[in-house]
């Protein structure tokens, strides 16, 4: 069935508008979706993602500011290895098509959407419907194979449209499309350089692949022709000499669609924010960095916010912003969630430490005070004499 896409009505987009303020906005890709679905439990994130809030820029210029981006050198590559397979009428990608895939390429009709549309918005839905018709004509088998370079794929995103360009999205082999990325990173005697870039590309042609999928089934079109088998294109060994590498993406195809039913609906958003929310004043560089911190902190406050070290730290740009808040209050998150999860009701990691003395525990902290005052009787056991001048009165 062909899915609807649900636009968020004018009411919603002021509430979004006016949460955004100063601060500076974000358009949905691909590494934006797997970064929110590292910390979608969190209000906070949740509405800033909603609201198209760029939370790598909003801090920028205090001392909870989190380095975000590629390397120099990572980008000057990866522009290297692209120029490269694009040379001379995409002679590269011609000739390691052919060889990875077994079909003659040479005379294949690729079409480069990169060139001739607009840098904006316009320019993507124009490129969103060529790639739409042209997935359509891979379908039915042309004599020669088709590849568009900068394909653009239009998605419902929590009740918003938002555009992905991928690289080489139809490549057209016997009325089958296959999804293929462009990485930069090398593969060497046959192994990835770097596993999690290798796991975030895939993830990305996965992206693709539903994306794909939910285009031709929006156009009537049969949307199991989009291959669960996905191409990368790396360099081999420390050279550019391309290289192509055929990778099953199905399970991650399954992943990706449970993430995206996990990203709220903005509608649901705007109508549940407190009318005092907004990250202008946090975002607006002239105002001195207490200012902001502070105005973080009661955002974060009204809205509610978790802190969980191993996906925020590289996942979010509140990260470090988050981390201080919790640990001027003694948060048990600060420890990480493992820890937090095992002291359910116990407000701070000084109320810890009072239960693991013996204090008596209140209705809310019985469940997980018992295990707490067990620790603290091995702790005595191990280290009595310091226990012992810890209970002393000063």
């Amino acid at each position: 069935m062909a899915r609807r896409l649900i636009q968020p009505g004018p009411a919603s987009e002021s509430v979004l508008d006016r949460v955004r303020g100063r601060a500076p906005a974000m358009r949905p890709n691909v590494r934006r979706l797997a970064a929110f679905a590292s910390v979608h439990t969190c209000p906070t994130a949740a509405v800033a993602f909603a609201a198209r809030i760029d939370t790598n820029r909003v801090l920028a210029g205090t001392s909870a500011e989190m380095p975000y981006g590629q390397s120099p050198f990572a980008i000057g590559r990866g522009v290297a290895f692209e120029a490269l397979l694009r040379r001379h009428g995409h002679a590269e990608l011609r000739r390691v098509l052919t060889d990875g895939l077994g079909v003659d390429f040479s005379l294949a009709a690729i079409e480069n959407l990169r060139e001739g549309y607009q840098p904006n918005r316009t320019g993507l839905t124009l490129r969103a419907r060529v790639t739409r018709d042209r997935m359509a004509e891979i379908i039915a088998a042309p004599p020669e194979p088709i590849v568009l370079d900068g394909a653009v794929l239009r998605a419902d995103i929590g009740g918003l449209v938002a555009f992905f360009e991928a690289d080489e999205m139809a490549i057209g082999v016997g009325g089958e499309i296959i999804v293929g990325e462009n990485k930069s990173w090398p593969v060497v005697d046959g192994r990835p350089t770097d596993e999690d870039a290798l796991g975030a590309a895939l993830d990305q042609a996965a992206t693709y692949v539903l994306l794909g999928r939910r285009t031709l089934d929006h156009a009537g079109v049969d949307p199991g022709r989009i291959s669960d088998n996905v191409v990368l294109v790396t360099p081999r060994n420390t050279g550019l000499a391309p290289l192509i590498h055929r990778q099953d993406a199905g399970s991650r195809v399954r992943r990706v669609e449970r993430l995206l039913g996990a990203v709220p609906d903005v509608n649901d958003i705007a109508a549940s924010v407190p009318s005092s929310v907004t990250f202008d004043q946090m975002a607006d560089i002239t105002l001195p960095e207490e200012a902001r911190l502070d105005a973080f902190n009661e955002v974060t406050e009204t809205l509610g916010r978790v802190y969980e070290p191993a996906g925020c730290l590289t996942s979010c740009g509140f990260a470090w912003a988050c981390r201080q808040c919790v640990f001027a209050a003694g948060d048990p998150s600060i420890a990480g969630g493992p820890v937090a999860r095992t002291l359910p009701g116990i407000a701070s990691l000084e109320r810890v430490a009072q239960l693991g003395r013996g204090a008596p525990p209140s209705l809310a902290e019985a469940p997980a005070a018992g295990p707490v005052a067990r620790a603290g009787r091995l702790y005595d056991e191990a280290m009595p004499a310091r226990r012992s001048a810890e209970r002393r009165p000063a």
